[in-house]
């Protein structure tokens, strides 16, 4: 039924000169009915979900109850290969579906899990490490590798690629320099990141897309949870220290890798110092800056966003 609305849409476009005439206003009511009828169809149905129970053996953190799962493959094209998603800082992976979606219709299932504290986790983000060389089991890498294990559609098919945003971009990157990923697609990954980031230390959607959604298309479904690194200090700290020695990891031409960047209103990464930091250690990635972008790039503007799903589609075809 929703694929039929979807069409319908379509169909009324294309079949409206008289409404409108210009094209500047065909193409702003292309993307705003496009964005309802993308929401329609990337609802919760679309996800696969479970509470995993982990026990972490660390002192002080015990068991905790994650929230994991997977975004269906579509069942109309054959199949492509599993994706982890990591998140970033406050994220829950339910807020990117019009990534997964896209993803999903070129034949991808996408696996992710939200951090502790963060989205429908237990626990709290204090509790959370990119890397730890005492207690590996609050590494972001090490949660993971269960949950991909887990979630995992193999079909033939065993290359890893890991899309991460944010602190789950610098995690992905240290999955790629310590071989633990094929493939890596890094979304304003946190390898320079600000000291002083979003609203006054706080996380705030207005200071991480300039997209301005209505309730009916927001595909921002949990709120920002930590909504700022002040109350997740051991966790920030970890990952302060953490980028600055991911700064001298040298990425092995066997890992191939896409990077989006924003530009100067980027309020959480240094986007021009990131880039200079991957020329050199990673120079076989491809870099793609978009200027006019905040943070969250997959879920920008529309002209942006778009670009951002072709790029991705490119690269996953070599």
């Amino acid at each position: 039924m929703m694929r039929c609305m979807s069409l319908l849409i379509l169909v009324l476009m294309i079949s409206s000169p008289l409404v409108f005439s210009a094209d500047s206003e065909r193409t702003q009511l292309f993307h705003h009915l496009y964005d309802i009828a993308q929401t329609a169809t990337t609802t919760a149905s679309s996800w696969r979900l479970e509470n995993l129970k982990v026990q972490t053996q660390v002192p002080l953190v015990g068991n905790v109850e994650i929230r994991a799962g997977y975004f269906q493959e579509s069942l109309t094209v054959p199949f492509r290969g599993n994706i982890l998603y990591l998140e970033g800082l406050g994220d829950s992976f339910l807020n990117h579906n019009p990534l997964f979606a896209h993803l999903s219709s070129l034949g991808y299932r996408v696996i992710a899990f939200d951090y502790q504290g963060q989205g429908g986790s237990s626990g709290t983000m204090n509790h959370t490490r990119i890397l730890d060389k005492i207690y590996p089991a609050l590494q972001i890498s090490t949660l993971a590798q269960k949950v991909w294990d887990r979630f995992i559609r193999r079909d033939g098919i065993e290359e890893k690629i890991v899309l991460g945003w944010s602190t789950g971009g610098l995690a992905a990157y240290e999955m790629a320099a310590s071989g633990k990923a094929d493939r890596v697609i890094l979304i304003a990954p946190g390898i320079v990141p600000r000291l002083v980031v979003g609203k006054f230390m706080k996380i705030t959607l207005a200071t991480l897309t300039r997209a301005h959604y209505a309730k009916h298309n927001d595909p921002h479904v949990d709120p920002i949870r930590p909504d700022s690194p002040m109350k997740a200090p051991l966790f920030a700290m970890n990952l302060i220290k953490t980028s600055m020695q991911s700064r001298g990891w040298e990425i092995s031409q066997n890992v191939k890798g896409l990077v989006f960047l924003g530009g100067a209103e980027d309020r959480y990464v240094v986007s021009g110092k990131t880039q200079k930091v991957l020329q050199k250690m990673a120079s076989h990635f491809r870099i793609v800056q978009f200027p006019d972008a905040y943070h969250e790039i997959d879920n920008e503007i529309p002209k942006i966003r778009d670009q951002v799903h072709k790029e991705i589609e490119a690269f996953l075809s070599k």
